[in-house]
């Protein structure tokens, strides 16, 4: 897949971006929870303090397509990641709890207006004979990109200056190429306004497709490890379920995006959907033979992931210019929602039939969304050029 010089410097910034996104994320959720354990605060304050990266996903997202208007794409791209960076340094400087919900406001306001503006960029550089893997290159990028926070926690500590030093420069950094690159980012029209709720109305199987994933990447992640340790796994070797699935997450998704260039997207969607209701009943079936067991989640977790990468592929498919900012501002609040009701839900399932009920759950939400997909085939009548999404 050759690229001319132009927009490979688009598709260099776009990748540096979400690298630093993920980065960013993967240092920054670790290293705060454990300085507020430090600090003596007790679990429902931390988390309730992790919460606010889902509302400002919530609240700020739906104004990035018109920032991005007014200011320019590359522009906008790199002032979140300096008010981000700027956010990261500010919360060493005031170890307050209390001053940190407004700061850490701004630095996932920051970070997700990040997503928004690097998935629109790259739906706008594809073309529709390469829009499957280009958002698998992304999608591979921002997968394999969260280890690396951890990773430099590991290596640095998590004391001190030196991990929110490490944190803003990785952030910083990323702005020069984004501003080499400027002249090849998208404008919008700043006249048009088109509303998040109106593309969501336009294709909701499409917005569902970030829902779903969001609800049940919250719960493999977070929750999967809990089922491993109340079945006789060590908290070591229950951590190995997160591995497995980001090793999977990382293998899967270019031949995905291929098969997305070559075949129709939404049976792919689907078939990557109904992955999620076979996995959980096969996990539970191996969960006593643990290297099965990884295999199960390296499969489950690097196929389910394909409900967002090929759901992002098909936005840029059925959305261009003002459209498709909405809809990529609204892909990412979807994704929040999940993110936000859906460990909710299992966790509460979890309990309630200790420890299966967590699966059962996983495996419902995709059922759900597999039997929604199937309905809405039969009823669409075909009549539009756009394709048949919603």
């Amino acid at each position: 897949m050759s690229i001319p010089a132009h927009p490979r410097r688009s598709l260099v910034a776009i990748l540096i971006a979400v690298i630093a996104y993920g980065a960013g994320m993967g240092l920054t959720l670790p290293l705060l929870s454990l300085i507020l354990e430090r600090m003596g605060v007790p679990g429902s304050l931390n988390g309730l303090n992790l919460a606010t990266a889902g509302l400002a996903a919530l609240v700020v997202t739906p104004h990035v397509p018109r920032w991005m208007a007014k200011i320019g794409a590359a522009e906008f791209l790199a002032l979140a990641l300096a008010v981000a960076a700027a956010a990261m340094l500010t919360i060493y400087a005031v170890p307050n709890l209390w001053f940190w919900f407004p700061v850490r406001f701004a630095l996932s306001s920051g970070l997700n207006s990040l997503f928004v503006v690097a998935e629109f960029w790259i739906n706008q550089l594809a073309t529709e004979k390469n829009r499957g893997r280009y958002i698998a290159i992304y999608t591979i990028c921002f997968a394999g990109s969260f280890g690396i926070g951890p990773a430099i926690l590991q290596a640095i500590g998590t004391r001190g200056f030196l991990p929110f030093a490490a944190g803003a420069a990785m952030l910083l950094l990323a702005i020069f190429p984004i501003l080499t690159a400027r002249r090849g980012a998208p404008r919008l029209d700043t006249s048009a306004r088109v509303s998040v709720g109106a593309v969501v109305r336009a294709a909701p199987s499409l917005f569902a497709a970030a829902l779903v994933f969001g609800a049940i990447d919250g719960g493999m992640l977070g929750l999967l490890p809990v089922y491993g340790v109340r079945l006789g796994y060590s908290e070591a070797h229950a951590a190995l379920f997160v591995t497995a699935m980001a090793l999977g997450s990382i293998l899967f998704q270019y031949p995905l995006g291929a098969l997305a260039d070559r075949m129709n997207r939404r049976t792919l969607l689907a078939l990557c959907a109904a992955t999620g209701i076979i996995g959980p009943p096969l996990l539970a079936l191996t969960i006593g033979t643990p290297l099965a067991a990884y295999f199960v989640l390296f499969v489950w977790g690097g196929l389910i992931l394909g409900v967002y990468s090929i759901g992002l592929t098909l936005l840029g498919q059925y959305f261009t210019g003002n459209e498709l900012a909405s809809a990529n501002a609204g892909f990412v609040m979807c994704y929040a929602l999940g993110m936000i009701a859906g460990p909710a839900i299992e966790g509460v399932a979890l309990d309630a039939w200790n420890p299966h009920g967590l699966l059962l759950t996983l495996s419902a939400i995709s059922a759900a969304y597999v039997s929604w997909l199937a309905f809405r085939r039969k009823t669409e009548t075909g009549a539009s050029d756009r394709p048949a999404i919603s």
